[in-house]
């Protein structure tokens, strides 16, 4: 028989994708998350198990972790990373744990940063290092989503694609080819265990080289456009409920974009993870692209797509957004 997998954050993106694999390929996969949600009813329907918990609770990580030999552990964008890492760790070695595979990231492997979260990720890998675990790292840059998802109904509408990236260039990778990766580690982690694993995509792209392909897929000229950190907020704040983020993740872009002009996420290039771990070659960025315009409301560009795309444009300037007392206040 296979063997039962935990996903924690479950309804997020690597999570939710990664369940979805393994439900397909004929694992049983319990999910672990905050609540039972749309997401998580809907993970459910295919096949997974709920279990309920908080990352701070040791006795839901206890029940959750029973029967259980590998884990995906994917910390949700919150503080207190490190304590609750602790609490993972006891129950793991508990549950006598075989195989981890810890959701890092890139940034985490330079010094000096500014995010209190790239800090807890740090932090958290010594913590897991000293465990005695078997743990696998991923370290993975900006998200695809992350570097175009929110603004791309702007570009392929209106042809601005708004930017806070400069000339900084990424090998993004897509959300599907890190839950393959995922999926893959979990089923043969030996291999890989103690090592820092970065999965990207087939190609540095700068901002304006996306533009080419998004204008290539849309059919239309689309311009870059600068955005600075007050507009990024609001545009950021503006999508926020659509795309799931909360004011502390927010705030937490702020020092990524900064990571980002200073080309960090272009460090050591792409990689050969996906190919190596899943034997395919990873997702280009037309790929993810078309992907992305085919799932969305918006679609390819239209007279209707380009006055809804127009008004919430127009709305950004105008949306509230709090101090940068109160954002600097949640990276402390």
């Amino acid at each position: 028989m296979k063997e039962l997998m935990l996903i924690t954050a479950a309804t997020g993106k690597t999570g939710s994708a990664t369940t979805e694999q393994l439900l397909r390929e004929g694992y049983p996969v319990r999910i672990y998350v905050r609540a039972r949600n749309a997401k998580a009813r809907h993970l459910e329907k295919l096949g997974a198990e709920i279990a309920l918990g908080e990352f701070g609770n040791y006795a839901h990580l206890k029940a959750a972790l029973a029967g259980v030999k590998r884990v995906y552990y994917c910390y949700p964008i919150m503080r207190g990373m490190p304590e609750n890492v602790k609490l993972f760790i006891q129950a793991a070695a508990e549950a006598g744990i075989e195989a981890v595979v810890f959701m890092g990231q890139w940034l985490a492997e330079f010094d000096q940063q500014k995010s209190v979260l790239t800090n807890d990720i740090q932090a958290s890998y010594q913590l897991l290092e000293a465990s005695g675990l078997n743990v696998v790292y991923l370290t993975p840059g900006y998200f695809a989503e992350n570097t175009i998802g929110i603004v791309l109904e702007f570009a392929v509408q209106l042809g601005l694609l708004v930017s806070p990236f400069g000339r900084g260039k990424n090998p993004v990778p897509s959300t599907e080819d890190q839950a393959a990766v995922i999926a893959a580690l979990l089923q043969n982690p030996a291999p890989y265990f103690g090592q820092r694993l970065r999965p990207t995509g087939p190609k540095s792209l700068s901002v304006q080289e996306m533009a080419a392909v998004v204008a290539k897929v849309a059919g239309r000229k689309v311009w870059v456009v600068p955005a600075p950190e007050w507009l990024f907020l609001k545009a950021a704040f503006s999508s926020s409920q659509q795309f799931g983020f909360d004011a502390f993740a927010i705030s937490q872009a702020i020092f990524y974009n900064r990571e980002y002009r200073a080309n960090r996420f272009d460090v050591g290039g792409p990689t050969d993870v996906v190919k190596r771990v899943t034997g395919r070659d990873p997702e280009d960025f037309e790929t993810i692209v078309r992907r992305f315009i085919a799932g969305s409301s918006y679609g390819m560009p239209s007279a209707k797509g380009w006055f809804s795309a127009l008004k919430k444009f127009m709305a950004v300037p105008l949306q509230q957004v709090p101090s940068n007392k109160r954002l600097e206040s949640m990276n402390r």
